[in-house]
């Protein structure tokens, strides 16, 4: 009998979500999910990028907006302005930056790689990095010398972008410098075991000896997530 009836209320259910008033149900319940998540499906929305004297200041909005209501010596966008970047000069600041920046590196080894070829005809790769222990914000990857983008790499301009992490996490940058290390693969071995496991089997010896081991140093990145959204500027000595 438990069987026979639990078989006809799931028909009778089948029947009137097809039907008034449940389809006026559906639809209700549907709209309030909608207005209950809507804020957080949206946040990338509220980052447009908004110029200030022909500067992106959009990461800034919600600081300038606090500073100037909240701190009456401060009489001018401008002024506002002026005290952020004082801020963010401060070498305690830069550290905070440096943990976000390293967390977001700690989650991928994996990006897009786009260069241009002497017509300004652009290319983008997909490559696997390394980072050494010292400098979260020098990559290094390898490729074979004899591949069509070494000479495009040679120009030291690129720009990068890394796949999504499960919680949205990518990091891009355009303000970077691309080189050659003084490193061979070999010695990189063990980052990229511990960092890219099975990249090193994937290769032979002689893959391994002729491998071109480039840095890519990043000057500024963008971190980006479902729910964050910053820029760092590195210092260099």
């Amino acid at each position: 009998m438990t069987v026979i009836l639990l078989f006809f209320n799931f028909y009778i259910w089948q029947k009137l979500v097809r039907y008034n008033p449940m389809q006026l149900f559906i639809k209700h319940y549907n709209n309030r999910l909608r207005v209950q998540y809507a804020g957080a499906s949206l946040a990338s929305k509220r980052w447009l990028q908004f110029y200030y004297h022909k500067r992106e200041i959009s990461r800034m909005i919600p600081q300038i907006l606090y500073f100037l209501q909240t701190k009456p010596q401060f009489t001018s966008i401008d002024e506002v302005i002026a005290y952020i970047d004082k801020q963010n000069a401060n070498p305690h600041i830069h550290q905070n930056d440096l943990r976000k920046f390293q967390k977001f590196v700690n989650q991928t080894n994996e990006m897009m790689l786009s260069t241009s070829d002497e017509n300004g005809q652009p290319s983008s790769r997909q490559m696997r990095f390394i980072v050494l222990d010292d400098a979260p914000n020098i990559w290094y990857f390898g490729t074979a010398p004899d591949t069509p983008k070494i000479e495009e790499l040679d120009r030291g301009l690129a720009a990068i972008h890394t796949m999504p992490t499960s919680e949205g996490m990518t990091i891009a940058s355009s303000r970077l410098r691309v080189y050659r290390a003084q490193y061979k693969l070999d010695e990189l071995a063990d980052y990229y075991n511990a960092q890219v496991p099975g990249f090193m089997d994937s290769l032979s010896a002689e893959d391994r000896e002729r491998e071109i081991i480039y840095a890519i140093e990043l000057k500024s990145a963008r971190l980006d997530s479902w729910t964050q959204h910053e820029e760092v500027t590195f210092i260099n000595d």
